[in-house]
C-alpha cells in the first residue's frame, strides 16, 4: 500500500467511524433513518449467516450475502438498484450498529432483514473499497454451496 492509499484508507475509516457515531447505531434493533426494504430470509440464507458468524475471518471481505432473484427484484423496485453482495449485521443477536457504509443488511428478527437504501452503491464501488482501500481477500463464503457443508466445518 503506497502513502496515498494509506491516507485514503485512514480518511475512509475516520469518515466511517464518524458516520457510525452520527447515526448508524440501531434504534430498537432497526436502522434508524431513511427508507429500508424489509425482506424474509430463506432457509439457505439463514444457514449462510450462521456459518459466517461461526467461521468469519477478518482477512476476508465481509461482502458475502446475496439476495435471491425475487428479493433482488423487490429491492430494485423499491430502491432503484440492487447490488449483488452485502455485508451482514444482526441487531437480532445484539449488534448495536452498522460498521460499514456500503451495501449492508441488518437481520432484526429470526425471519427478517432490512436493507437501508442510503447504503446502496454499485458493485464496482464496493469491489474497489474492499480491494484497494481495505485490502480484504476474496471470501471462501462467496462460492459456497451451503447444503454441501458439514455443520462442524468452516470453509
Amino acid at each position: 500500500m503506497n502513502a496515498m492509499q494509506k491516507l485514503i484508507a485512514i480518511f475512509i475509516l475516520l469518515a466511517g467511524a464518524n458516520a457510525y457515531a452520527d447515526g448508524y447505531m440501531f434504534k430498537a434493533g432497526r436502522f434508524p433513518e431513511g427508507k429500508v426494504t424489509v425482506l424474509t430470509l430463506t432457509a439457505e440464507q439463514k444457514k449462510q449467516i450462521e456459518l459466517y458468524y461461526r467461521c468469519r475471518d477478518n482477512r476476508y471481505t465481509p461482502y458475502i450475502f446475496r439476495l435471491t432473484s425475487e428479493q433482488s427484484k423487490h429491492l430494485k423496485k423499491e430502491a432503484g438498484k440492487s447490488p449483488k453482495r452485502y455485508a451482514i449485521f444482526e441487531s437480532y443477536r445484539g449488534e448495536e450498529g452498522i460498521e460499514l457504509d456500503y451495501n449492508v443488511i441488518n437481520r432484526f428478527s429470526e425471519q427478517s432483514f432490512e436493507i437501508p437504501h442510503k447504503t446502496l452503491v454499485s458493485d464496482s464501488m464496493v469491489q474497489k473499497y474492499e480491494n484497494e482501500i481495505m485490502g480484504w481477500k476474496p471470501s471462501p463464503f462467496e462460492k459456497l454451496e451451503i447444503y454441501r457443508l458439514r455443520a462442524d466445518k468452516c470453509p
